[in-house]
């Protein structure tokens, strides 16, 4: 083989070293990028988690709920969230109540959360707990139940309030409607009432 042949093979030889590698870049990075050129023209669809709770969970903003009990007597719920946990059951987010106990006296309740049950009427009330009325009644406590339909207002937990006659502590409490009278609070467990002379004073 003559000189300006092996010149012309080692040219040859040196230009395969360069441009075989660079092409097998060049098909490998083909092969990958394909599918991506290829669904450039075409719409993506947006891929949902189906899993995530708020996509799953029927949620509302200030719910507003609103009956009549046994006797016929208006209550109201309200909330500022209220998650449906059931059909007739709803997590809520700072509840209130409202209901009217007789003669018109009026009892309202709130707490941080609780549930209601539409069904049943009934409001189960949990973390800082305050109970008030329109004749000025107060009880504080972590948990309570409301009865909406038979008036009704009950807790296990340790209690303490304050009312016209003085202040109360106890371990449990009921506030319920008579039929021929305004609202009984009833003490549970060891309690304690403090008398306000003050009230019992006619002179």
């Amino acid at each position: 083989m003559g000189k300006k042949h092996r010149s012309v093979y080692s040219f040859y030889v040196n230009l395969m070293k360069i441009l075989l590698p660079i092409g097998i870049v060049f098909v490998l990075g083909l092969a990958i990028g394909w599918p991506y050129l290829t669904s450039l023209n075409k719409e993506n669809p947006i891929a949902m988690n189906v899993d995530q709770p708020e996509i799953k969970e029927n949620r509302m903003v200030r719910p507003h709920y609103i009956s009549t009990d046994e006797k016929g007597q208006p209550f109201q719920v309200d909330a500022d969230w209220a998650k449906q946990k059931s059909e007739n059951l709803a997590q809520l987010t700072h509840p209130q109540g409202s209901m009217t106990m007789i003669e018109g006296e009026t009892f309202n309740v709130k707490s941080e959360k609780g549930h209601y049950d539409s069904q049943d009427k009934t409001l189960t009330l949990e973390e800082n707990v305050v109970l008030t009325s329109t004749s000025g009644d107060v009880i504080k406590t972590e948990k309570a139940h409301v009865d909406l339909d038979k008036g009704i207002i009950s807790g296990n937990n340790p209690i303490e309030g304050k009312g016209e006659a003085g202040e109360f502590k106890g371990e449990g409490f009921r506030v319920e409607k008579r039929a021929h009278g305004k609202k009984v609070i009833t003490l549970k467990g060891h309690s304690r009432v403090v008398i306000n002379p003050k009230k019992n004073n006619k002179d």
